[in-house]
């Protein structure tokens, strides 16, 4: 770089703040007045007049400086008033700002505040909304359910009373068939009766021998009927009392089927009401996520609206959190029946599997037992026979026999045998009557008893299974509905309405009828286009010229097509040279941002204008042009008042170095320690 940095004395005036200017040599030294340095080798003369004109004139124009300072000091102190006050005024007003921004803060946080709580309560609603629609489908399917299981008791009980009244039809035909039956037997008596009396006189013994064995038949065959008459009576006595206990049956069906009438009409009531409710809830749901005040009204009106929407939501909470509490006692009265129901089946089984193993376990310990005592008979039989050959045996030592002993002996082990005997019997005895009571059913449990329990554990389980099977419909069923009710809380949220129960009022000029009028207008000009063509194929068919001409309609089609496409290419033209411009703006503020060179371009493109953002502007700057010449810039002109000074830096780079953007570095540097951001920086630049 061609800068130098020097360090030069500082000249204060006697002046307070002011300072005159000082012809300063080309090499920047101070004359020897400046200094302080006084000719006295001279001898002093008396100052002429022109010089005490030029001392009064100078003492004139320091003292009109001092008054231009004292009027420039309190011009500064009345602005630094100003500025105290204006700083005053600045902060107050940025008070009153801050208080009115947190102000608005907490209002907006209020509202914020109110607003989610106002949609945990839309939220705590729908989920009740939810409840009460799952326990008004699981009412429905009880109520169907009860629907059957009475179509299905009606059906047996009246399958039941028809068989019974058959069988008292019956009855009553064998009962007629007996009086007649008895009427002619009583008939053949008398006629018996009649014939002994006329066979008594004129007949022997050998007659009244066969005449007595015709009676004992006679009477054998009364006494057969009698018999058979009284157990027919037995019989249509039974089927009376069947008969009784169907008609009681069927009071009670029939008093079933009142109760079942008045519970299908309290569960459609309550179903309607449960509607209601839903339907309340559904406006209070819309109220709530539509009709929100604006944040321009009072707040008092806030508070009373969001008030009775709150009374409104409390009161509905209520209902639907009591008739949920009903429904809830119903459901869990229901599955306390299903769990006792479980329970006792699975008690009664277990107690049956226990009983049953505890007679195996002695029916098998009697066998063993058995089994044991027939062993231990033989062993003991054994005994008494090696016993007795002993006693036929050889003779003790001595001389002496040991009869006594043996008879002695002999005895204990008949008396064992006795007890042997008596164990086993009794032992036979005790396995004899328990297997007889396990093979007759009448050991500790019966088996008709063990037989009915097994029976109705098997009932039960297959209800269980039953009402297992009906709890995954329902469970199906009521995700299917939360799913229909999720996609009808989205089509309400995105303003689908119902149009058999609801009209949308809309304005004539809307964008639907905008639309249709355009696809209207389209369609009625694409019709008279086609009759046209038609008319125009039907009139060339006719005649046979060689004309080839274009019907009106469809050349001002085109027209109008043609004007719309210039039209648009127009307009997408100047949107790209708006985008270009706007993209060349960005490139050329980026560069000059980024390398301190502003560039122009010409209209026709072939010149180039650079300007540096330290050199001053207009005519005291510097303006770099190049000029191109086939394809490429080849020559360039330096203008302004710093061009003097830079032609030895031009020389240095662009003559000898062909550097183009060395030069430019070196004029952006020189230039960046002349300007008040290089002074301030320590840079201080000579001209």
């Amino acid at each position: 770089m061609h800068s130098r940095r020097i360090s030069g004395t500082s000249v204060f005036s006697p002046s307070p703040s002011i300072s005159t200017p000082l012809a300063s040599s080309a090499l920047g030294k101070r004359p020897a007045s400046e200094a302080g340095v006084t000719d006295t080798a001279g001898p002093s003369r008396r100052p002429g007049p022109r010089l005490s004109t030029s001392v009064t004139s100078l003492q004139r124009s320091l003292l009109e400086a001092r008054t231009k300072i004292i009027e420039y000091e309190q011009q500064m102190e009345e602005q630094r008033i100003e500025n105290e006050r204006l700083k005053s005024e600045r902060m107050i007003l940025l008070d009153g700002e801050t208080n009115e921004r947190e102000t608005g803060e907490q209002r907006e946080k209020e509202w914020g505040e109110e607003r989610s709580r106002l949609g945990v309560q839309i939220k705590d609603l729908r989920l009740q909304n939810l409840k009460l629609s799952d326990s008004l489908e699981k009412l429905q399917s009880e109520h169907s359910k009860l629907n059957v299981k009475f179509s299905s008791l009606s059906l047996s009980s009246e399958s039941r009373i028809g068989l019974l009244e058959s069988h008292l039809q019956e009855a009553e035909e064998e009962k007629e068939r007996l009086k007649t039956f008895q009427r002619r037997a009583q008939g053949l008596s008398i006629q018996l009766e009649e014939e002994k009396r006329r066979a008594a006189a004129g007949r022997g013994q050998l007659e009244e021998v066969r005449e007595n064995e015709q009676d004992k038949e006679l009477r054998e065959a009364l006494r057969k009927q009698g018999q058979t008459l009284s157990s027919l009576r037995k019989e249509n006595d039974s089927f009376k009392a069947e008969v009784q206990e169907a008609r009681q049956r069927r009071k009670e069906l029939d008093a079933t089927e009142r109760a079942h009438k008045d519970t299908e009409m309290a569960l459609k009531e309550e179903i309607h009401s449960l509607r209601d409710q839903l339907g309340k809830a559904h406006r209070d749901m819309d109220s709530l996520t539509i009709n929100f005040t604006s944040a321009s009204a009072s707040p008092s009106a806030d508070a009373t609206t969001l008030q009775q929407r709150l009374q409104a939501l409390t009161t509905l909470h209520k209902e639907a959190s009591a008739s949920l509490a009903e429904k809830d006692a119903e459901i869990r009265s229901l599955h306390n029946r299903l769990g006792s129901l479980s329970g006792s089946s699975q008690a009664a089984l277990a107690e049956l599997t226990k009983r049953n193993s505890e007679l195996e376990r002695e029916y098998r310990w009697a066998k063993e037992g058995r089994v044991v005592a027939e062993r231990n008979e033989a062993l003991a039989k054994k005994e008494v026979e090696a016993l007795r050959l002993a006693e036929d045996g050889p003779v003790m030592p001595g001389g002496v026999s040991s009869s006594g002993d043996q008879s002695q002996k002999i005895r204990q082990l008949e008396e064992l045998l006795k007890t042997y005997k008596t164990e086993l019997d009794g032992m036979s005895r005790d396995s004899r009557d328990v297997e007889a009571r396990l093979t007759q059913g009448a050991g500790l449990v019966k088996q008709t008893d063990l037989e009915e329990s097994q029976a109705r554990a098997e009932r039960l389980e297959d209800e269980l299974s039953s009402l297992q099977t009906v709890i995954a419909e329902l469970t199906s069923a009521n995700t299917t509905l939360d799913a229909e009710v999720n996609d009808l809380m989205r089509r309400v949220a995105s303003g689908e309405y119902n149009p058999d129960s609801e009209r949308c009022l809309e304005l004539r000029n809307n964008p639907a009828a905008k639309i249709h009028a355009i696809r209207k207008a389209q369609l009625d000009a694409l019709t008279r286009e086609n009759e046209a063509l038609l008319e125009r194929l039907s009139s060339s068919s006719s005649s046979s010229n060689g004309e080839t001409t274009v019907p009106q309609e469809s050349y001002e089609r085109l027209k109008r097509e043609k004007e719309e496409l210039e039209q648009s290419h127009a307009k997408r033209l100047l949107r790209l040279k708006e985008i270009f411009g706007n993209k060349s703006k960005e490139f050329l503020e980026a560069v000059y941002s980024l390398l301190g060179w502003r560039i122009k371009f010409d209209e026709s493109g072939a010149d180039i204008r650079l300007t540096s953002m330290y050199a001053p502007k207009g005519k005291m700057g510097l303006t770099l042009k190049f000029a191109s010449q086939e394809g490429h810039f080849g020559t360039m002109q330096m203008t302004g008042a710093m061009a003097k000074g830079l032609e030895d830096t031009r020389h240095f780079w662009i003559v000898e170095r062909q550097s183009v953007p060395g030069f430019l570095a070196q004029i952006t540097t020189e230039m960046f320690e002349k300007t008040t951001i290089g002074r301030a920086a320590g840079y201080v630049g000579l001209e």
